[in-house]
């Protein structure tokens, strides 16, 4: 697997492949990071983006691209947007520069590993009802339904759980136990356990809110 030695940013976030990440820039370290990131032809290096939780530092991350840079604000901060990459382990840290580094080794799903259908299905079902139950919590109709299932069906098609992932507002633990999977349908097993139970709990709570509006009584179908 490829090797190499990249800048590491530590967040309170996962990122996961293929998804834009927008960050807001302002300590002086990061700001020198970015700037060493840029290469002479104006394009960038990548950088990690490692989930840090009460400082430690997680083993699995996610290479990213700066592919916009906003002009620098008065105080010096500046907005940028990555593109996720890569997903890598952290083999070896290094403290020697103002941000940390890493060498870390780049790697995908197992090659052997062949998407279950039937459980591609089954978690676009229930994302579905997700959908659907979070449109009537919110007193709304989602207006794109066509698109929005167009567009999920040909992520799931595509093997890109990650998506699913991102839409349903997981916990960032449970994100860094996926992205550390390299089996597309463990990752869609984990998804679709998540969704079993998630759904149970807002139908509950569609109905208290339907309750109190209707004055304790269930309305009729």
């Amino acid at each position: 697997m490829h090797r190499e030695i990249i800048p590491l940013f530590p967040l309170s976030i996962v990122v996961f492949p293929s998804h834009l990440v927008p960050l807001h820039i302002f300590e002086v370290r990061y700001k020198k990071m970015i700037t060493d990131c840029r290469g002479d032809d104006g394009h960038y290096q990548a950088f990690g983006i490692s989930y840090e939780n009460d400082g430690e530092v997680a083993g699995v991350g996610c290479a990213v691209t700066v592919v916009r840079r906003a002009e620098a604000k008065a105080d010096g901060s500046f907005d940028i947007v990555c593109r996720a990459k890569s997903r890598y382990r952290i083999v070896e840290l290094f403290e020697d520069e103002a941000y940390l580094r890493g060498r870390v080794e780049f790697f995908d799903d197992d090659e052997d590993d062949e998407t279950d259908p039937a459980l591609q299905e089954l978690v676009k079902t229930r994302f579905r009802s997700l959908a659907d139950l979070a449109a009537q919590e919110a007193g709304a109709k989602i207006v794109d339904v066509e698109g929005v299932e167009e567009e999920m069906g040909r992520g799931l098609e595509e093997g890109e759980s990650w998506d699913i992932a991102q839409r349903t507002g997981i916990e960032v633990a449970r994100k860094q136990r996926l992205l550390e999977m390299t089996s597309e349908n463990a990752r869609l097993q984990n998804l679709a356990e998540y969704l079993e139970e998630l759904l149970p709990v807002l139908e509950a709570r569609l109905l208290r809110k339907t309750r109190v509006k209707t004055n304790g009584h269930t309305p009729e179908a």
